[in-house]
């Protein structure tokens, strides 16, 4: 279900993240243009910042039935995993693919006793789905819920 990005993988990746954030940008009226653009820079700048905050991460596609899905980014670190980024295509959402994937996660975390930590918009549908996992919120900035899961003892 989870294989490595490669190089041959960065338009699909692009195309999950761009499909994944444009409705904002439309819902305000930006012609194409210019989103297209704006999303593109965003890209650029969020795949350097978590490759640089995060260098041991694994940054994986998501497959559904061998077919390029989505993408999972997860640290697995010596003292706590971390959520990353998880995105799918719109035509794989509501399938249970993401309960899945983050189910997975939460197995691994807790077999190796560490706590799962997240980040999730407090407004999103995500959010949801993070407290049936049992996530609880740590901090609030107010447009972001940091989160966590920890292992039961």
């Amino acid at each position: 279900m989870l294989r490595v990005i490669g190089a041959e993988d960065a338009s699909f990746v692009r195309e999950v993240f761009c499909a994944t954030r444009a409705a904002p940008f439309r819902q305000a009226g930006l012609p194409e243009s210019v989103i297209v653009p704006l999303l593109s820079q965003q890209y650029q700048a969020q795949q350097a910042q978590y490759r640089a905050q995060f260098p041991a991460a694994d940054f994986d596609l998501v497959l559904v039935d061998g077919e390029a899905a989505g993408y999972l980014y997860a640290l697995r670190g010596p003292e706590r995993f971390v959520l990353i980024d998880v995105a799918l295509l719109p035509s794989h959402c509501g399938q249970g693919v993401g309960r899945r994937l983050v189910g997975a996660l939460i197995a691994e975390a807790a077999a190796a006793n560490r706590p799962l930590d997240a980040h999730v918009a407090r407004d999103g549908r995500a959010w949801r789905l993070w407290q049936r996992l049992g996530f609880e919120v740590v901090s609030d900035d107010g447009v972001y819920l940091t989160i966590v899961r920890r292992p039961s003892p």
